[in-house]
């Protein structure tokens, strides 16, 4: 069993979700988000932090001995807010969990990285990307710095 397991994004649709599943998987579920996220549970912490802070970042992932990022924005909005969230926010991520000797993350990708197939298309996980906006190429940059 992990000591400290982290969720980003834990406020959101599917950070909800399993916020529940993820409980027991870990001593500690430090979850985190900039929306609320209502009172801890036990065996919870709630952290608030914005992924576009470097230096939150790196004081969110310390002792953390797992990360399930489901942060940023997953729908289309404008560059600026995508690049914040999404480009800054996963680099930020990743740094910090380098810097504080963490391999563990689960990335949430995104059909948006290959949104731009026709529909009747068979994909599977070998398909080149298209992307559809610039949401589904931050997940792509997401995928490329989790593979370095």
């Amino acid at each position: 069993m992990l000591n400290r397991l982290l969720s980003t994004g834990a406020a959101g649709q599917l950070g909800s979700m399993l916020r529940e599943k993820l409980r027991g998987r870990a001593a500690i579920l430090r979850l985190s988000d900039v929306a609320d996220l209502g009172e801890a549970r036990e065996g919870e912490e709630l952290v608030p932090c914005d992924l576009s802070d470097g230096d939150a970042v790196m004081r969110l992932v310390e002792g953390c001995d797992g990360i399930v990022h489901l942060g940023g924005i997953s729908v289309e909005k404008s560059f600026d807010l995508i690049e914040a969230a999404n480009l800054r926010g996963v680099h930020n991520l990743y740094e910090a969990a380098r810097a504080h000797g963490q391999p563990r993350i689960v990335f949430a990708s995104s059909n948006h990285t290959i949104g731009y197939h026709s529909q009747t298309a068979r994909l599977d996980h070998g398909a080149p990307y298209r992307p559809d906006g610039y949401c589904g190429v931050s997940k792509i940059f997401g995928e490329a710095v989790a593979s370095l």
